[in-house]
């Protein structure tokens, strides 16, 4: 029984392990908009219902970032929409597209929206979609989540491994004093049997003479 349960605890230390790592590795990896970027992939989490019908809220959405000239016309592209200066993700279909360099271009999408490739993110005909994965990574995510996964715990395993260490210098000092007596002891019986051999030496002198 002991072995099945520190077998179960060692599997879940390393699942905690790689979800903190992963979690980490997000958070590090969040750009200038709070989104995270990944291998030339961002990963979108549908935080309300805006992107409806295609993207329903509670997805998450790994977005490649595709260079201009694989956006085409009719393309669905996300989009950082910095309208009344909050900067929030978008999704609107291309009509025109305006070519300024080789690295920049300018799309038009619906609503006459003009968007610069700075702010475009990708296409979503080469995304991918994770249902209810975007709601968990969302509260993993924020402040309290983060908190309770990550700080909390670690702080608790600081905790007991201080009171380990303690424990163990307390059993070592209480093996030390009890160890002090028995030495004593042997101490004294040798004194004793050393004494014994003496006055069994002076008599056997005395019966000499």
């Amino acid at each position: 029984m002991k072995k099945v349960l520190k077998g179960l605890g060692i599997v879940l230390v390393g699942v905690y392990a790689i979800v903190a790592i992963t979690l980490t590795v997000f958070l590090l990896n969040y750009n200038k908009y709070n989104i995270t970027e990944l291998n030339n992939k961002s990963l979108i989490i549908v935080r309300d219902e805006e992107l409806k019908p295609d993207f329903q809220k509670g997805d998450l959405v790994i977005v490649n970032n595709d260079a201009n000239k694989d956006i085409k016309v009719g393309d669905k592209i996300f989009f950082y929409d910095n309208y009344k200066q909050t900067v929030s993700v978008n999704l609107g279909t291309v009509l025109e597209k305006e070519t300024i360099t080789k690295e920049e271009s300018t799309f038009v999408v619906d609503g006459d929206h003009a968007v610069s490739s700075e702010y475009v993110i990708g296409t979503a005909r080469t995304s991918k979609t994770y249902s209810k994965l975007g709601t968990i990574l969302g509260i993993l995510e924020s402040r309290f989540g983060f908190l309770f996964m990550i700080i909390f715990p670690i702080l608790i395993l600081f905790i007991y491994e201080i009171y380990v260490v303690i424990k163990e210098l307390k059993e070592s000092k209480y093996d030390d004093e009890d160890e002090e007596p028995k030495k004593k002891s042997k101490k004294d019986k040798k004194e004793v049997v050393e004494q014994k051999e003496e006055i069994k030496e002076i008599k056997e002198e005395k019966d000499e003479e």
